[in-house]
């Protein structure tokens, strides 16, 4: 059943589905805009992180996760750096960006799967990036937010979403045709709408609205992040549990050479090395 639409807000270009979300932090985008450009001063990064004690503090705490195993715990942005690399720092501080953006949000069974999913991909992207020579940050940043569509919705409608997941899911609808049917807009539009609003890189704009479709050849960051979804998908990551997913080695064909020999043979320890990963970003 469509939903009907909330009055109507001053801003007549807004979906009316997004109309009740808040603006993405600013501390968030100006660290998507850092991590976007060519030889970003480590310098900008932390004081801009400095800058929102809440957030620090936050990505201090994810810096110190078990994973890590440090024998003293990691007491400032600097300190962090330094352990984990400038690199990873960017990533990790993106990640809790995101994170504290939908972090109420996550208690809902829906939501959490999505999250995971969207860290998954951005994971593997961020993988497949390092390993086709391709600078790794932004595919990492686009692989986050290529569902972003889909979390502000959750965000917005955590049970009238669920609820619509469920049932696509026990009928086999086709999932952008239900939230097209439901809100007037589905997970792809809504995620280029909301980066566009929200002043992203046109890549990631491209990449949230164009990861359902066919995956283009080449090392772009669309290629990247579609085959890091896929992946994600097939490593048993997928936002629906009945999802129509494409077998590993059908993704590994898609890869470039060099790319899938280092995949190709070895499913069960990219899923082990994943993990691991995630938890310590959950």
């Amino acid at each position: 059943m469509r939903m009907s639409p909330p009055p109507a807000t001053s801003d007549r270009n807004r979906p009316w589905a997004l109309a009740a979300l808040p603006p993405l932090p600013a501390v968030a985008l100006r660290l998507l805009e850092l991590v976007s450009k060519e030889g970003t001063d480590l310098r900008d990064i932390v004081r801009m992180i400095e800058s929102d004690p809440a957030f620090a503090v936050e990505l201090l705490r994810a810096a110190n996760s078990a994973r890590f195993s440090f024998s003293e715990p990691v007491a400032s942005l600097h300190q962090a750096t330094l352990v984990l690399g400038l690199d990873f720092v960017k990533s990790l501080a993106i990640t809790v960006a995101l994170r504290v953006y939908v972090k109420n949000a996550l208690k809902a069974p829906a939501l959490a799967r999505c999250w995971r999913h969207s860290l998954a991909c951005a994971l593997l992207s961020e993988e497949l990036a390092s390993a086709s020579g391709v600078k790794p940050e932004p595919v990492y940043a686009a692989g986050l937010l290529h569902d972003v569509g889909r979390i502000g919705l959750l965000a917005a409608y955590p049970n009238e979403y669920s609820n619509m997941l469920g049932v696509s899911t026990e009928f086999g609808f086709d999932i952008l045709c239900s939230e097209q049917d439901l809100f007037d807009i589905d997970h792809c539009q809504a995620g280029a709408w909301l980066a566009r609003e929200w002043q992203l890189p046109e890549a990631i704009v491209r990449t949230a609205a164009c990861h359902h479709q066919d995956v283009p050849e080449g090392t772009g960051t669309l290629s990247l992040v579609a085959l890091g979804c896929r992946l994600a998908d097939s490593l048993g990551y997928s936002v629906l549990p009945t999802h129509n997913t494409w077998a590993f080695e059908e993704i590994c064909a898609r890869l470039p050479m060099r790319v899938e020999e280092r995949y190709h043979s070895n499913p069960n320890q990219l899923r082990k090395r994943i993990s691991s990963r995630l938890e310590s970003l959950m």
